[in-house]
């Protein structure tokens, strides 16, 4: 593809031909760099969606900068830092990003030299109209090839390891040169040195991109994955019995999340996602049998056990999660998931409703993500079930996500009060907060539906003894 058929193309977005205008008018070369440029040149077409702009323009024009928030109507906010040319003027909303930087070195035939693979060392240059690469940059976007843009790549920033295998995941048909692969493997210890939030960014982007299980699959071949998450390692191999490969389930339970998820919408029974709680899910499966390690047992008849393994996966997982620096509200969400994912398994066939009730009122917001959990479990443990265990989790399953729709089950509002419990005659203290919640759970199975109801049962069941 030729400048001017680019420049065709780019004309159809109203923010680049913005930044034209003002850059041939200023006389202020602003350049079109990496990814939204990239896209374009794979895959022919005319615009990129999401809007994502990598721009970059000489550091001695930074007195611009005010004026390019102006046309755009955009507040920059700043990361990084000026002394380490590391500084980056970003704007986040919605579906939009704007990254502006300064370029590195002498030109932008430098700065390109720098940036991270072949397939992003391109720029265009908005106001002079003429497209800049490295040697190789367009046979590999044309080849769909994955290749550091130098043999210092990696060195230069470690992340870089991450990165290639989330563009794996996200560009349709790209594969790694061979000796990315050799060179990841060999330099995997560097990930070491990699600031936590920048490394739990990166894998959020895998986890959140079309292929996960690809991802995933290829952190672990490659060494990386246990070098981030080193408590998966204890997952191998459980007593040295090689035939217990907790960590292959804990990744196959992550790729069984898309089917079980289409599961329920097959079923009649949508389930919409928001980008924390797919986040929350994977997470969640990847995590949920650490505790197995530490659980292990066999009984007198050679079988295997992993009794309240839930436990101690929890723990091990909040460890990790606080080093990552996971937020506190995907944390506690991880964590009940983990905490509670063998409950739906171990139900029986004939449950009650009212226990049904209750499970849904216990997780809330969160019975769909366990249920969906529950549905990629069953499945990554497919070999170990017999056909009659796999058709009670379905059916309990579905149950489960009728009641969870009762929305009165979830959250309902309390039909008494503090007050009156005490006007029986009982003082203030725990035995109130018991009374109540006896109550409140009558209300949830169904079996209390009225304020007077619920003051009849507590004047019956809960009068003092004279």
């Amino acid at each position: 593809m030729n400048p001017q058929e680019i420049e065709k193309k780019l004309k159809k977005d109203p923010i680049l031909q913005k930044l034209s205008a003002f850059s041939k008018d200023k006389d202020i070369p602003i350049f079109l760099v990496g990814g939204y440029l990239r896209d374009i040149l794979i895959t022919n077409s005319d615009l990129c969606s999401p809007k994502d702009y990598d721009l970059v323009l000489p550091k001695e024009a930074s007195d611009s900068i005010p004026l390019i928030e102006k046309i755009l109507n955009i507040h920059f906010f700043k990361i990084g830092k000026e002394e380490r040319d590391t500084l980056i003027y970003r704007f986040i909303k919605e579906d939009l990003s704007i990254d502006l930087a300064f370029i590195q070195g002498a030109s932008i035939e430098e700065d390109l030299r720098r940036r991270d693979f072949t397939i992003n060392a391109i720029a265009f240059s908005l106001r002079d109209k003429t497209l800049h690469w490295i040697e190789g940059a367009l046979e590999d976007i044309e080849k769909r090839l994955i290749r550091p843009s130098s043999k210092f790549s990696i060195d230069y920033d470690p992340l870089r390891m991450l990165r290639a295998i989330r563009y794996l995941c996200t560009l349709e048909g790209f594969s790694f040169d061979h000796d990315l692969e050799k060179e990841i493997n060999k330099k995997k210890e560097l990930i070491e040195t990699v600031a936590k939030e920048r490394i739990k960014m990166e894998l959020d982007h895998i986890l959140l991109s079309p292929r996960p299980e690809l991802g995933m699959d290829v952190l672990y071949r490659l060494g990386l994955l246990l070098f981030i998450i080193p408590e998966l390692k204890g997952l191998e191999m459980i007593d040295n019995d090689p035939t217990i490969n907790v960590l292959s389930h804990s990744l196959l339970t992550i790729k069984k999340i898309t089917s079980a998820h289409q599961w329920f919408e097959a079923n009649g029974k949508k389930i919409v996602l928001s980008q924390d709680e797919k986040l929350s899910l994977y997470w969640a499966s990847l995590f949920h049998d650490l505790g197995k390690q530490d659980t292990y047992s066999k009984d007198d008849s050679g079988r295997i056990h992993f009794y309240h393994h839930e436990t101690y996966s929890c723990e091990r997982a909040e460890r990790i999660m606080e080093r990552l620096r996971f937020s506190n509200q995907m944390k506690e969400k991880i964590l009940r998931l983990i905490k509670n994912h063998m409950r739906i398994l171990n139900l029986p066939r004939n449950v009650k409703e009212n226990a049904m009730k209750r499970l849904v009122n216990n997780l809330g917001q969160d019975t769909p993500l366990l249920l969906i959990m529950t549905m990629a479990d069953r499945e990554a443990s497919r070999a170990q079930m017999n056909i009659e265990l796999e058709d009670c989790v379905e059916t309990n399953c579905l149950r489960i996500i009728n009641l969870f729709y009762q929305k009165d089950i979830i959250q309902p509002q309390r039909l008494i009060t503090g007050h009156d419990v005490m006007a029986l005659g009982y003082p203030s203290g725990p035995m109130i907060g018991e009374i109540l919640k006896n109550i409140y759970e009558k209300q949830i199975e169904g079996k209390i539906k009225t304020r007077d109801e619920a003051l009849d049962y507590l004047k019956k069941r809960f009068r003092p003894k004279d």
